[in-house]
């Protein structure tokens, strides 16, 4: 099966430095990254080449693996990841939009498993449901932000 891709983007009402910040701070991503439930694991990351294990809650995906592809401070971060049920990339950017930042993610996945017609679940259900994830997560990450950059 080919992969399917899935996008979303968000203005943040905070500087890049703020968003970048609070982005790479596992404390927050409980609070914002869809279905993330604690760090298992991780070293050398967000830079290139590191790796990051995390455990989801429990009706969500399992354990996820992050490796690190490209790190660039304050610009982007893309990861190839893979749970029990999807594999794929993740690239985050991130760009100065007036006073606030610009946040976008580009989801590229495949499903690991299936039949002949995995492809038509995917259409069908499945790829509705990762874009209203990254939705969520970018939601969130707006609104964790912004709450903490008007607490300063």
């Amino acid at each position: 099966m080919r992969g399917s891709k899935v996008s979303g983007s968000v203005l943040v009402a905070a500087s890049l430095a703020e968003v970048w910040g609070y982005y790479f701070e596992p404390g927050g991503w409980p609070a914002w990254v869809d279905g993330f439930g604690q760090v298992e694991a991780s070293d050398g990351y967000p830079e290139a080449g590191g790796s990051l294990r995390w455990r989801s809650i429990p009706a969500g995906r399992g354990e996820v693996t992050e490796h690190v592809l490209e790190h660039e401070p304050r610009r982007l971060h893309r990861v190839a990841f893979r749970d029990p049920e999807s594999a794929g990339e993740l690239l985050t950017t991130f760009e100065i939009a007036g006073e606030g930042t610009l946040v976008a993610q580009e989801l590229d996945y495949r499903l690991r498993r299936g039949g002949p017609l995995t492809w038509l679940t995917d259409r069908l259900f499945i790829r509705s449901q990762v874009g209203a994830s990254v939705a969520r997560t970018l939601g969130s990450l707006k609104l964790e932000v912004e709450e903490l950059a008007g607490a300063k």
